[in-house]
């Protein structure tokens, strides 16, 4: 950020290097690209209007974002420019739903550094951006070469998270458009995950015909993963598409909760797994069970209905116990649950397998029967979901995992424990210099170049670092457009390099060894 002498923020708009990259365009974008963002701004600025006490906080965060989508702007363009050429990068400035989710990403990085009252996700519908939306550009932004803090980036996390467990849910999401696109169905989990992220449990079920009709689906469903656990092309990971990646992101965030709970309630590997796969079920062919509900509510009537019928009784308090002790969850989870949209003289239209699966899932062109008066819903505790709903649904299928039925229906693959590579801070934007925590057993960065570890190196190595660093300093304030932000930022960008290994340094020196040593490449 730009400040002046006395440590204010000033505006700042887009670096010449940015603006560079605009008249590359067959049209410049820049006015649209300024336009939308001072319309954007205006709505957050009228939101807060009245509220006298908040009108300098709402200014320095309108600053701040605007500082931040400028910067991210332009690490995003250059990265689809070295991906795709030119020819793409008027693509990604022109998409309305892509560039208002990122100032709206923008405005929420600098919400959670402020005192300002606005807990997500008041911040969307102040902009009238859907989350499904919104989440499409937080990996984007996470994965973006900024220096975005270290706050800013767990607070985004935890959005996302948000947002793929329930905001994306809601009936008048855009999501359900796409579901209906892909025939009413999500996709399974090796349908979205490639195999190497994924455990492939040992199946040896032959589906009968007695099955029933949605569990003889499942069936053959995942009866294209042979018994050595390796997927036909049928089911390898599909194209790229945001339903896809976000399903992924579905499957990836249950699997890791599902983990955790079978821990605390001593739960089986094998028995996880059954569990796993009742709970994909209900998302693939029960997908209207998800409309203004919370993955969670399912997860959790999964795991009693297959402890239930497997002979292993877990008390449905037991398991909202151990789901309330867990980080970042909320009562209201298990507490306010819709039971139904309508009431009981005039059921809703709901999907099941012996319909078509399109029919009952609403999109936000789907007619207002879709869209019930708030008096029209009926609200109740989990329990009666599951007594009232979840069992109407799903009791055929899990009853498959009964010791008394002949056999064991295919389990689906699961979600292996993957761990994050470590986060990498981007010290100078006009140069390819990062610090990272080191991981001994991570890869080596991907580019060629210089790599210094801390307290391991040799200093010769971090002495050719810092004279490549002073040699590219001396070159002028003349940048070439392939090099990163506007060299006006270089001054500044040395003072944070300097601070940055400062503060490396003195954490190492305090903490030790113990989270192992930093990485300077």
């Amino acid at each position: 950020m730009a400040t002046d002498p006395q440590g204010n923020l000033q505006e700042v708009g887009p670096s010449d290097r940015l603006m560079a990259m605009f008249r590359t365009c067959s049209k410049d974008p820049t006015e649209a690209v300024k336009g939308r963002l001072k319309r954007m701004l205006q709505m957050f600025v009228q939101h807060f209007w009245e509220d006298k006490t908040t009108k300098a906080t709402v200014a320095q965060c309108c600053i701040k974002a605007k500082d931040w989508y400028y910067w991210i702007l332009e690490d995003l363009v250059s990265q689809e420019r070295k991906r795709s050429g030119f020819g793409h990068v008027s693509g990604i400035l022109e998409e309305e739903l892509m560039q208002r989710s990122l100032v709206a990403c923008c405005l929420e990085i600098s919400i959670c550094s402020s005192s300002l009252q606005c807990d997500f996700p008041l911040l969307l519908q102040i902009l009238e951006t859907a989350p499904y939306h919104f989440w499409r550009v937080i990996e984007r932004v996470l994965l973006s070469e900024t220096r975005l803090p270290d706050a800013a980036f767990k607070h985004l996390r935890l959005v996302e998270e948000k947002v793929v467990e329930s905001l994306a849910w809601t009936n008048s999401s855009p999501l359900w458009e796409e579901i209906r696109a892909n025939e009413g169905h999500l996709p399974s989990c090796h349908q979205v995950m490639p195999p190497a992220w994924l455990d492939q449990p040992r199946n040896d079920f032959q589906p009968e015909s007695n099955l029933p009709a949605d569990a003889s689906s499942e069936a053959d469903l995942s009866a294209s993963v042979d018994q050595h656990g390796s997927t036909s092309a049928v089911n390898r990971p599909q194209g790229r598409n945001s339903l896809h990646l976000f399903v992924r992101k579905v499957y990836g965030l249950m699997g890791r909760r599902l983990r955790s709970l079978c821990s605390l309630l001593e739960i089986s590997d094998e028995l996880r797994l059954k569990i796993w796969t009742c709970f994909e079920h209900s998302l693939i062919n029960h997908t209207h069970l998800m409309i203004d509900r919370h993955l969670d509510q399912l997860l959790m009537c999964a795991i009693y209905m297959i402890a239930k019928i497997t002979r292993m009784e877990i008390p449905f308090k037991l398991i909202m116990e151990n789901y309330k002790s867990q980080p970042n969850t909320s009562r209201s989870v298990c507490k306010t649950v819709l039971i139904s949209e309508r009431s009981l003289e005039n059921p809703p239209t709901v999907n099941d397998n012996s319909r078509n699966l399109t029919n009952g899932l609403p999109t936000p062109n789907t007619p207002s029967e879709h869209y019930p008066e708030p008096h029209q819903e009926q609200k109740g505790n989990l329990i009666l979901f599951y007594n009232q709903v979840y069992t109407k649904d799903m009791e055929s299928f899990a009853m498959l995992f009964s010791p008394t039925f002949e056999g064991t229906p295919p389990l689906s693959p699961y979600p292996r424990q993957r761990k994050a590579p470590p986060r990498r801070h981007r010290v100078l934007s006009n140069l390819s210099v990062f610090v990272s925590t080191y991981e001994p057993e991570s890869p080596p960065p991907g580019s060629p170049g210089l790599s210094y570890v801390f307290n391991s190196t040799p200093r010769e190595r971090l002495r050719q670092i810092n004279n490549m660093i002073q040699t590219h300093a001396q070159r002028g304030y003349v940048v070439p457009l392939d090099d990163g932000p506007s060299a006006k930022r270089f001054c500044s960008d040395q003072s944070v390099l300097q601070r940055l290994l400062r503060n490396v340094m003195h954490d190492r020196a305090a903490r030790g060894t113990r989270d192992g040593p930093s990485l300077l490449h």
